[in-house]
């Protein structure tokens, strides 16, 4: 019995300060050229854009797809919370594409502000940032159930 004690209260532990990490870090915001004419996104079109299957906005214009290094901290959370995707299923898909010469893979950044500058001079953008303040230059699309 003691050891059954034991073992919830260090679960509950770990479990606490996971939750207490995950409230510290800000919520990852999907970001877009001021231009895309997308007010929201469900779920299924983020992943869909970001798996490269949908390439152009509804008015014809070319998505061009940014994306952070994949061992980030802010990438990780992305693809976790917005994508529900393992970084590593998303390079494979990209690889696949790269590989049979049937499409190009995102154009990696190395951190957030080089994301918030290539996707506000880059018309038909898409990105993410964790950055709270920094988003006057970019559009913030919310993702939609």
């Amino acid at each position: 019995m003691k050891r059954l004690f034991i073992c919830l209260y260090l679960l509950w532990c770990q479990t606490a300060v996971a939750g207490a990490a995950a409230e510290l870090s800000p919520p990852v915001r999907v970001i877009a050229h001021p231009s895309v004419q997308v007010d929201a996104l469900s779920p299924a079109q983020l992943r869909s854009i970001y798996l490269m299957r949908q390439v152009v906005w509804p008015d014809g214009v070319a998505i061009r797809v940014f994306t952070l290094a994949p061992r980030s901290a802010v990438n990780l959370q992305f693809c976790r919370d917005q994508l529900q995707l393992f970084p590593y299923q998303l390079e494979r898909v990209w690889q696949k594409l790269t590989y049979s010469g049937t499409g190009t893979p995102p154009t990696e950044l190395q951190d957030q502000q080089a994301m918030l500058q290539a996707v506000a001079t880059t018309p038909g953008a898409i990105g993410y940032i964790g950055i709270q303040d920094e988003t006057q230059v970019v559009k913030v699309i919310p993702i939609r159930p």
